[in-house]
C-alpha cells in the first residue's frame, strides 16, 4: 500500500486488465510488494495490529512479503484464503509484527514462527467468498506501543455506506514503480460503498464466467473510489491487510483486503479507478473465527486506541 496506497490502493483497482477480477495478492512464490496507491506514509506504531505475512524463497534464501494480516489477539492473526493458496508447509511462512519499514527492522518489531493456517472451509478461489484465513503464532506475542491487536467487530455491528476507514499496508506506489526503500508502511482512507452500488458499478463489465452477476456478495464488503480523478486502490502484496473503522473511539476489524477489478500493466497487477476494492466482510464470519480460536484464550475487548 503505500506510496499512495498504490496510490490510493493503486488507485484502488489502477489497472484495467480486460476485465478481470484478482485477489489482491496471489500465493505464487513471486516476488511482489503491493503498495497502496494514492495513501502516504504511516506513523510508526498508528498500526500496531498490521502484519506482514512473509514466505521463505528457497532460490534467493530469504523472506519476502507476499500478504498483510491483522493481529486479534496476542496469538491469533486474519489474513486472506487466497494468500495461502496453494498451500506450502507451515514452516515456510512466518509473520513480522510491529513492522514499519520492511527494509529497516527496528526493534520494535517482532518475528513470529506459524504453527497452523485454517483457510475457511468455505473459501472459494473463484468466487472469493470466505476468503479468510486464521494464523496461529507458535507463541504468544506481548502487547506494547507498537503491537496491539484490533477488536473484532461481532455479527451485529454495521459500517455505514460513506462512513470512512483506513486500508494499510506495504506495496507499489504506482504500477511501474514499487514501494522505495525502506518501505514504509502506507495508509488511505477510504469511503464504504453499499453492495447495491458496488454491484452496479461491478455490473457494468462483460460477463465473466468466473464472478459472474452481483458478484460481490452479502459477506463482502466494499470500500475506496469510483470517481475517475482519484488514482487510488492497492496492488498485490496488499491482500489479507486490514479494513481499519473506527466507531466510538474503538478501532475494529471490518474487513480483509480480498479482490478486486485488475488493470495488468507489464505483468504487474493493481486495482483499476473507479472499481471500488472488495474485501471479505469480517461480521460475517464472526462465529467462526471465535470457533477457532477458542481454545487460544479470549479474544480482546474493545481496544481503546488513537
Amino acid at each position: 500500500m503505500m506510496g499512495g496506497l498504490c496510490s490510493q490502493l493503486a488507485a484502488l483497482l489502477l489497472l484495467v486488465l480486460p476485465s478481470s477480477p484478482h485477489g489482491a495478492e496471489e500465493s505464487q512464490d513471486q516476488t511482489v510488494f503491493s503498495r497502496i496507491i494514492g495513501g502516504q506514509d504511516a506513523q510508526e506504531g498508528r498500526w500496531p495490529w498490521q502484519v506482514s505475512v512473509q514466505k521463505y524463497n528457497d532460490i534467493k534464501d530469504e523472506y519476502h512479503h507476499i500478504c498483510g494480516g491483522s493481529l486479534i489477539s496476542a496469538q491469533w492473526v486474519v489474513s486472506a484464503a487466497h494468500c495461502f493458496n496453494p498451500p506450502v508447509p507451515y514452516s515456510k511462512y512466518r509473520l513480522v509484527l510491529g513492522a514499519h519499514q520492511l527494509l529497516k527492522p527496528s526493534p520494535n518489531q517482532v518475528l513470529a514462527n506459524v504453527q497452523k493456517i485454517i483457510p475457511h472451509p468455505r473459501y472459494n478461489r473463484t468466487s472469493f467468498v470466505a476468503d479468510i484465513a486464521l494464523v496461529r503464532m507458535k507463541k504468544p506475542v506481548k502487547s506494547t506501543k507498537f503491537i496491539r491487536p484490533i477488536s473484532l467487530p461481532g455479527a451485529s455491528r454495521q459500517f455505514p455506506e460513506e462512513k470512512k476507514c483506513w486500508v494499510t499496508g506495504w506495496g507499489r506506489v504506482e504500477m511501474t514503480k514499487h514501494l522505495p526503500e525502506p518501505k514504509t508502511l502506507q495508509q488511505l482512507e477510504v469511503p464504504i460503498i453499499s453492495t447495491a452500488d458496488c454491484n452496479k458499478r461491478y455490473n457494468k463489465l462483460k460477463p465473466n464466467s468466473s464472478l459472474g452477476p452481483e458478484a460481490v456478495k452479502p459477506s463482502m464488503i466494499c470500500a475506496g473510489y469510483m470517481d475517475l480523478d482519484s488514482p487510488r486502490g492497492f496492488c498485490k502484496g496488499d491482500s489479507g491487510g486490514p479494513l481499519a473503522c473506527k466507531q466510538d473511539g474503538t478501532w475494529y476489524l471490518a474487513g480483509v483486503v480480498s479482490w478486486f477489478r485488475i488493470r495488468k500493466v507489464n505483468g504487474i497487477v493493481c486495482s483499476e479507478p473507479k472499481f471500488p476494492g472488495v474485501f471479505t466482510r469480517v461480521t460475517a464470519y464472526d462465529s467462526w473465527i471465535q470457533k477457532e480460536v477458542n481454545g487460544a484464550g479470549p479474544l480482546p475487548a474493545r481496544l481503546q486506541l488513537h
